[in-house]
């Protein structure tokens, strides 16, 4: 079974041929800070789709539709769901209908990942595609799970 948006810690593969698998959520995370990077700080999913279709290797179960909204391809779902995440962790704030901004807090995480230099330069697109599956393996520790320990309901008598 496939999960999407969850990747093996050990490797990318699970033992299934790699155009079983959906890419997972983390590949999307240096592509997308790169393109509202490239796009000079805010960008529009139009602009967001192509950046990420140029960099990310996307495979055949990445292009099925999506059984939820037949519309869309499966890996518009994970993106989406990276887009969510970086509003969330205030990486990207929304800038109106299917637009988003780099956030100061984004500008860090850019730098931290170095797909910007101190000077503020950009990492060209060839640079990062070769360090993807690197920046994902990175990107990965913002998906892990935390869970809280549930206790037992009380008894009453």
């Amino acid at each position: 079974m496939v999960v999407q948006g969850v990747a093996p810690k050990e490797g990318w593969s699970m033992g299934a041929e790699t155009q079983d698998q959906l890419t997972p959520r983390q590949m999307f995370c240096a592509p997308l800070l790169s393109a509202l990077l490239f796009g000079g700080g805010n960008a529009g999913i139009a602009d967001i789709y192509v950046h990420i279709r140029d960099i990310v290797p996307l495979n055949a179960r990445d292009w099925e539709s999506n059984p939820l909204e037949r519309r869309l391809a499966r890996w518009h779902t994970s993106l989406a769901r990276a887009l969510n995440d970086f509003v969330k962790l205030g990486v990207f704030r929304e800038e109106g209908h299917a637009r988003w901004g780099i956030t100061e807090k984004g500008f860090a995480v850019a730098r931290e990942f170095k797909l910007v230099t101190t000077d503020g330069v950009l990492i060209d697109r060839s640079s990062l595609r070769k360090s993807l599956d690197s920046f994902a393996f990175e990107f990965e520790k913002m998906y892990e799970v935390k869970t809280r320990a549930v206790s037992a309901p009380a008894i009453s008598d």
